[in-house]
Protein backbone atom coordinates (compact mmCIF):
# COMPACT_ATOMS: atom_id res chain seq x y z
CA UNK A 1 0.00 0.00 0.00
CA UNK A 2 1.20 3.52 -0.81
CA UNK A 3 0.23 6.02 1.90
CA UNK A 4 0.74 9.64 2.83
CA UNK A 5 1.75 12.73 0.86
CA UNK A 6 5.09 11.32 -0.31
CA UNK A 7 3.93 7.83 -1.26
CA UNK A 8 5.49 5.69 1.46
CA UNK A 9 5.02 1.96 0.97
CA UNK A 10 3.50 -0.15 3.75
CA UNK A 11 3.69 -3.93 3.51
CA UNK A 12 1.41 -6.55 5.06
CA UNK A 13 2.81 -10.09 4.94
CA UNK A 14 0.28 -12.78 5.76
CA UNK A 15 0.74 -16.52 5.99
CA UNK A 16 -1.77 -18.90 7.60
CA UNK A 17 -0.71 -20.02 11.06
CA UNK A 18 1.74 -17.18 11.69
CA UNK A 19 1.42 -13.66 13.10
CA UNK A 20 0.57 -10.92 10.61
CA UNK A 21 3.71 -8.92 9.73
CA UNK A 22 3.14 -5.20 9.10
CA UNK A 23 6.14 -3.16 7.93
CA UNK A 24 6.54 0.64 8.04
CA UNK A 25 3.05 2.02 8.83
CA UNK A 26 3.83 5.58 7.79
CA UNK A 27 0.49 7.37 7.39
CA UNK A 28 -3.30 6.97 7.14
CA UNK A 29 -3.77 4.87 10.30
CA UNK A 30 -7.53 4.40 9.82
CA UNK A 31 -7.04 3.01 6.31
CA UNK A 32 -4.20 0.80 7.49
CA UNK A 33 -6.21 -0.49 10.44
CA UNK A 34 -9.04 -1.54 8.12
CA UNK A 35 -6.60 -3.39 5.83
CA UNK A 36 -4.79 -5.07 8.73
CA UNK A 37 -8.01 -6.16 10.41
CA UNK A 38 -9.21 -7.63 7.10
CA UNK A 39 -5.89 -9.47 6.75
CA UNK A 40 -6.19 -10.82 10.30
CA UNK A 41 -9.64 -12.16 9.47
CA UNK A 42 -8.45 -13.62 6.18
CA UNK A 43 -5.32 -15.30 7.51
CA UNK A 44 -6.59 -16.33 10.93
CA UNK A 45 -3.61 -14.64 12.61
CA UNK A 46 -3.92 -14.40 16.39
CA UNK A 47 -1.47 -11.51 16.75
CA UNK A 48 0.31 -8.80 14.78
CA UNK A 49 3.96 -7.80 14.60
CA UNK A 50 4.59 -4.21 13.50
CA UNK A 51 8.18 -3.64 12.37
CA UNK A 52 9.96 -0.45 11.36
CA UNK A 53 12.90 -0.50 8.94
CA UNK A 54 14.06 2.87 10.33
CA UNK A 55 12.77 5.73 12.42
CA UNK A 56 11.89 8.51 9.96
CA UNK A 57 8.43 9.98 10.51
CA UNK A 58 7.15 9.08 7.04
CA UNK A 59 7.66 5.41 7.95
CA UNK A 60 6.33 5.39 11.54
CA UNK A 61 3.65 8.08 11.95
CA UNK A 62 0.70 5.67 11.68
CA UNK A 63 2.15 3.24 14.21
CA UNK A 64 0.41 4.70 17.31
CA UNK A 65 -3.00 4.85 15.62
CA UNK A 66 -2.67 1.37 14.16
CA UNK A 67 -1.62 -0.13 17.49
CA UNK A 68 -4.53 1.57 19.24
CA UNK A 69 -7.02 0.26 16.68
CA UNK A 70 -5.71 -3.28 17.00
CA UNK A 71 -5.81 -3.10 20.79
CA UNK A 72 -9.40 -1.86 20.64
CA UNK A 73 -10.24 -4.91 18.49
CA UNK A 74 -8.64 -7.21 21.07
CA UNK A 75 -5.73 -8.22 18.83
CA UNK A 76 -2.32 -8.56 20.53
CA UNK A 77 0.35 -6.47 18.82
CA UNK A 78 4.09 -6.03 19.35
CA UNK A 79 6.24 -3.31 17.81
CA UNK A 80 9.87 -3.59 16.71
CA UNK A 81 12.39 -0.89 15.76
CA UNK A 82 16.13 -0.82 14.99
CA UNK A 83 18.42 -0.57 18.00
CA UNK A 84 20.57 2.14 16.38
CA UNK A 85 17.51 4.33 15.67
CA UNK A 86 16.28 4.51 19.28
CA UNK A 87 16.42 8.33 19.24
CA UNK A 88 13.49 8.36 16.79
CA UNK A 89 11.19 6.83 19.42
CA UNK A 90 9.93 7.92 22.80
CA UNK A 91 11.06 11.12 24.52
CA UNK A 92 13.56 12.17 21.82
CA UNK A 93 11.38 11.36 18.82
CA UNK A 94 10.23 14.89 18.04
CA UNK A 95 13.65 16.46 18.49
CA UNK A 96 15.28 13.87 16.25
CA UNK A 97 12.69 14.13 13.49
CA UNK A 98 12.78 17.92 13.57
CA UNK A 99 16.54 17.75 13.09
CA UNK A 100 16.03 15.50 10.04
CA UNK A 101 13.24 17.43 8.36
CA UNK A 102 14.64 20.89 9.05
CA UNK A 103 17.92 19.69 7.58
CA UNK A 104 16.28 18.81 4.28
CA UNK A 105 13.95 21.83 4.20
CA UNK A 106 10.78 19.81 4.83
CA UNK A 107 9.42 21.23 8.08
CA UNK A 108 6.02 21.68 6.43
CA UNK A 109 5.79 17.89 6.17
CA UNK A 110 6.95 17.55 9.77
CA UNK A 111 4.34 19.97 11.10
CA UNK A 112 1.46 18.34 9.20
CA UNK A 113 2.38 14.72 9.85
CA UNK A 114 3.77 14.81 13.40
CA UNK A 115 2.25 12.59 16.07
CA UNK A 116 4.04 11.52 19.26
CA UNK A 117 5.95 8.31 18.56
CA UNK A 118 6.13 5.90 21.51
CA UNK A 119 8.98 3.59 22.34
CA UNK A 120 8.94 0.31 20.46
CA UNK A 121 8.21 -2.81 22.49
CA UNK A 122 11.51 -4.29 21.35
CA UNK A 123 14.63 -3.03 19.57
CA UNK A 124 16.35 -5.39 17.17
CA UNK A 125 19.80 -5.74 15.62
CA UNK A 126 21.42 -7.49 12.68
CA UNK A 127 20.24 -11.06 12.20
CA UNK A 128 17.19 -10.69 14.45
CA UNK A 129 14.60 -13.37 13.67
CA UNK A 130 11.10 -12.08 14.32
CA UNK A 131 9.33 -14.52 16.68
CA UNK A 132 6.98 -16.91 14.92
CA UNK A 133 7.71 -15.38 11.51
CA UNK A 134 9.73 -16.19 8.43
CA UNK A 135 11.43 -12.80 8.65
CA UNK A 136 15.03 -11.84 9.47
CA UNK A 137 16.53 -8.35 9.85
CA UNK A 138 19.61 -7.31 7.87
CA UNK A 139 21.30 -4.19 9.25
CA UNK A 140 22.01 -1.86 6.31
CA UNK A 141 23.16 1.48 7.78
CA UNK A 142 23.55 4.54 5.61
CA UNK A 143 20.12 6.16 5.26
CA UNK A 144 20.04 6.21 9.07
CA UNK A 145 22.36 4.49 11.52
CA UNK A 146 19.78 1.80 12.23
CA UNK A 147 18.32 1.33 8.75
CA UNK A 148 17.52 -2.31 8.10
CA UNK A 149 15.91 -4.61 5.54
CA UNK A 150 13.77 -7.66 6.20
CA UNK A 151 14.29 -10.91 4.32
CA UNK A 152 10.95 -12.74 4.16
CA UNK A 153 9.09 -15.54 2.37
CA UNK A 154 11.90 -18.07 2.55
CA UNK A 155 14.45 -15.50 1.44
CA UNK A 156 12.62 -14.79 -1.83
CA UNK A 157 11.59 -11.23 -0.95
CA UNK A 158 13.39 -8.29 0.64
CA UNK A 159 11.49 -5.46 2.32
CA UNK A 160 14.15 -2.82 1.74
CA UNK A 161 12.90 0.29 3.54
CA UNK A 162 14.82 3.33 2.28
CA UNK A 163 18.06 1.46 1.66
CA UNK A 164 17.53 0.22 -1.90
CA UNK A 165 15.10 1.51 -4.53
CA UNK A 166 14.46 0.72 -8.17
CA UNK A 167 17.28 2.60 -9.92
CA UNK A 168 18.40 4.29 -6.72
CA UNK A 169 19.04 4.26 -2.99
CA UNK A 170 18.02 6.20 0.09
CA UNK A 171 19.09 9.81 0.54
CA UNK A 172 22.16 10.49 2.63
CA UNK A 173 21.95 14.21 3.37
CA UNK A 174 20.70 13.85 6.95
CA UNK A 175 22.74 14.31 10.12
CA UNK A 176 22.84 10.55 10.82
CA UNK A 177 23.24 9.29 7.23
CA UNK A 178 26.36 8.32 5.33
CA UNK A 179 26.79 7.81 1.58
CA UNK A 180 29.78 5.49 1.89
CA UNK A 181 27.91 3.42 4.47
CA UNK A 182 24.79 2.92 2.35
CA UNK A 183 26.84 1.90 -0.69
CA UNK A 184 28.77 -0.55 1.48
CA UNK A 185 25.53 -1.91 2.92
CA UNK A 186 24.05 -2.52 -0.51
CA UNK A 187 27.23 -3.93 -2.00
CA UNK A 188 28.20 -6.18 0.92
CA UNK A 189 24.87 -7.10 2.52
CA UNK A 190 22.31 -7.08 -0.32
CA UNK A 191 24.11 -7.75 -3.60
CA UNK A 192 25.24 -11.24 -2.42
CA UNK A 193 21.57 -12.27 -2.24
CA UNK A 194 20.22 -14.30 -5.16
CA UNK A 195 19.52 -12.25 -8.30
CA UNK A 196 15.88 -13.39 -8.27
CA UNK A 197 15.14 -11.94 -4.81
CA UNK A 198 12.27 -9.50 -5.19
CA UNK A 199 12.96 -6.08 -3.65
CA UNK A 200 10.04 -4.17 -2.15
CA UNK A 201 11.26 -0.61 -1.38
CA UNK A 202 9.97 2.02 1.00
CA UNK A 203 9.00 4.25 -1.93
CA UNK A 204 8.36 3.49 -5.58
CA UNK A 205 8.08 0.32 -7.59
CA UNK A 206 9.48 -3.15 -6.81
CA UNK A 207 12.62 -4.46 -8.43
CA UNK A 208 15.06 -7.37 -8.03
CA UNK A 209 18.53 -7.79 -6.62
CA UNK A 210 19.76 -8.84 -10.05
CA UNK A 211 18.48 -5.65 -11.66
CA UNK A 212 19.99 -3.34 -9.05
CA UNK A 213 23.33 -5.01 -8.36
CA UNK A 214 24.71 -3.88 -11.73
CA UNK A 215 25.03 -0.40 -10.22
CA UNK A 216 27.27 -1.72 -7.43
CA UNK A 217 29.65 -4.12 -9.15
Amino acid sequence: MSVGPIGENVYIVENPGTPLFVVDPGAEPERLAAEVLAAVERSGADRVAVALTHGHLDHVAAMPGLVAALAAAGIPVRTYAPEADRDYFGARARETNERVFSGIGAMGFMRKQWVPIPEADEYYGDGFAFPGLDAVAIHTPGHTRGSSCFLVEGGSSLLAGDTLFRDGRGRTDNFDSDEAAIVHSIRERLCPLHDAVRVWPGHGEPTTIGREKRYYS
